[in-house]
């Protein structure tokens, strides 16, 4: 059996994508947003790239697969972080 390989944590001066597979939030919650956004830069020394549906209320689900495929598919990004969860 192949060992699985995880990829490197992001380390600072990395690009992070941001996405909303499910519900643009951020548009809801702005101010927790931009706290979240500022977090990851200033103690994290990470750059966010936010993906156009990112803050979009009421956006097509195939639009926001395409921001999610896009940010997996993109090689300058390390990690991949979703601004909204779901239920477990």
């Amino acid at each position: 059996m192949e060992s699985l390989r995880y990829p490197p944590k992001p380390r600072p001066g990395d690009r992070v994508a941001v996405v909303s597979p499910s519900a643009g939030l951020p548009a809801v919650f702005p101010h927790v947003y931009e706290l979240g956004l500022r977090r990851l830069r200033e103690e994290f020394g990470l750059e966010p790239v936010e993906y156009p549906t990112t803050r979009a209320l009421g956006a097509d689900p195939r639009d926001r697969a395409r921001d999610v495929t896009a940010a997996f598919a993109d090689p300058t990004v390390t990690a991949v972080l979703a601004t909204v969860g779901g239920t477990t």
